[in-house]
């Protein structure tokens, strides 16, 4: 809990910003940083740079596993609040009914429970920057109150009757289109045009083949340290030039941590790390039959497309079209065995 004396109530009944130190760096100072040299990832390196120094609002709309998290601590090393905190909290990670209480805080006693005072992110990342990782996951009922903050930079704690102030940037990223989710009405459009100030995206790893060799000997030293990594051979360089990565960066450091692990060689070579070939979700429809439920083709869709993507549930969202949140749900809901999920 953070001590009372960092809220200092003025004369106005209101309380002043509160900017909180920045963090200590970590102990040996690293941190992951983006890797690629093509023109595309460049040039959205760039647009990052340039929306980073106007201070604005962004809005970072990329597949998942590309790296958004990456750019947006970009934009806050590059921009005037490189000095205060960076803090990140996962919209679709975080259950709904804890949300409220995780962005915003609460006091003590707000609800059942709440045993001691909790400040919320906002005010964690008053001074720096806020990430809001898949907004297209934020319930509806949370919206408005997320506006007020973006208009007003004004809040109230659950359980509190004082407003807080806090001075921050908010970057919004989401693996999905917020203008459909709008035009879905699942998505406040006024809470859409408030984030997405500046607009950027990041380009796939299937749109920047030239990055994928300097990725995969990225990776191999990293998975290998604090040995050498051993080199990647022509046959495995072929192999991963020719996939098309639907899971992008993150698949690809997935499968360079797997191909370390098993060498055995003085080389990482093809048949240690075979790569599955893309499938379609369905290749025929032979699974179809009159008489088939809407809920029995649900479950059976759920499971093709889970078996296509090795039980990878944020690949199936993205094939599906859905949120990751209502994969795990529809997992739940047909009683799909544990031993499908990564």
């Amino acid at each position: 809990m953070l001590p009372s004396t960092q809220f200092v109530r003025p004369r106005s009944g209101q309380q002043k910003p509160f900017r909180p130190q920045p963090a200590p760096p970590s102990a040996n100072g690293a941190r992951e940083r983006i890797i690629g040299s093509s023109p595309e990832l460049l040039s959205a390196i760039e647009r990052a740079r340039q929306a980073a120094r106007s201070g604005a609002d962004i809005l970072l709309e990329a597949e998942s596993g590309t790296g958004k998290e990456l750019l947006a601590r970009l934009i806050h090393d590059e921009s005037a609040r490189a000095g205060g905190p960076f803090v990140a909290i996962n919209c679709a990670a975080v259950p709904e009914t804890l949300l409220e209480s995780e962005l915003f805080g609460h006091v003590r006693g707000a609800f059942t429970g709440a045993l001691a005072s909790n400040p919320g992110k906002l005010v964690l990342a008053s001074g720096g920057s806020l990430l809001l990782d898949e907004i297209g996951e934020m319930p509806l009922l949370l919206q408005p109150k997320l506006l007020r903050v973006l208009q007003e930079r004004e809040f109230y704690r659950l359980g509190d009757s004082r407003p807080m102030h806090v001075d921050l940037r908010v970057i919004s990223s989401t693996n999905r289109r917020l203008q459909l989710l709008v035009e879905e009405g699942r998505f406040r459009e006024d809470l859409y045009y408030r984030l997405s100030v500046i607009p950027l995206s990041l380009p796939p790893l299937r749109e920047r083949g030239e990055d994928v060799i300097e990725l995969a000997e990225y990776f191999a030293a990293k998975f290998s340290a604090p040995a050498a990594p051993p080199p990647l051979s022509d046959s495995f360089r072929a192999q991963l030039r020719a996939h098309t990565w639907p899971g992008n960066v993150r698949e690809l450091a997935n499968t360079m941590r797997r191909a370390v692990a098993l060498c055995d060689g003085e080389e990482i070579g093809a048949r240690q790390t075979q790569l599955a070939p893309a499938r379609p979700i369905a290749s025929s429809a032979m699974w179809l039959r009159p008489g088939l439920s809407l809920r029995e083709l649900e479950k059976t869709l759920l499971e093709i497309t889970l078996n296509a993507t090795a039980g990878n549930r944020t690949q199936a969202a993205e094939l599906l079209g859905v949120s990751l949140r209502t994969v795990r749900n529809k997992i739940r809901e047909h009683g799909l065995p544990p031993r499908r999920l990564p």
